[in-house]
């Protein structure tokens, strides 16, 4: 068993235990893809197993999961500044290696929900642009 940190879109989340054949049924479909995230500027990352499809398929995007992502890859948490690079659906945080969580990473990444929240909060009309450009996109994939 594994120890991950299920986020949804929501922004609502919790410790879970799971096998990575078992990922699917709190992904909404199967696992087809994984990425780097961070939710701080000390270089520790994460990988976030996702549904690559949720996007298709119009799930909600995942502002945490794209904070982070976009952390990760460019030093700059602003993900609402590339609808293209979101990740939408539920999200599952496991170690940099796939292994288990931990307890003060899990904190560092409530972090990033908090964050996530204020800036939903701070600005309301830019993410629901944002959000509407992420569900477009998604669309024009079929």
């Amino acid at each position: 068993m594994t120890t991950g940190f299920l986020v949804s879109p929501d922004l609502t989340s919790r410790i879970i235990e799971f096998e990575l054949d078992q990922a699917a049924q709190f992904l909404g479909g199967v696992i087809d893809d994984r990425v780097s995230v961070a939710f701080s500027e000390n270089n520790k990352t994460y990988v976030a197993l996702f549904n690559a499809e949720a996007k298709v398929n119009a799930a909600e995007p995942n502002p945490v999961a794209s904070l982070g992502r976009n952390e990760a890859d460019t030093g700059n948490s602003a993900f609402i500044s590339d609808p293209t690079r979101a990740i939408s659906g539920p999200v599952i945080f496991v170690g940099s290696e796939g292994e288990d969580i931990a307890l003060d990473e899990v904190n560092e990444i409530k972090d990033g929900i908090r964050a996530a929240r204020n800036y939903i909060k701070d600005n309301e009309e830019d993410y629901r642009y944002w959000r509407a450009a992420v569900l477009n996109l998604g669309a024009r994939q079929f």
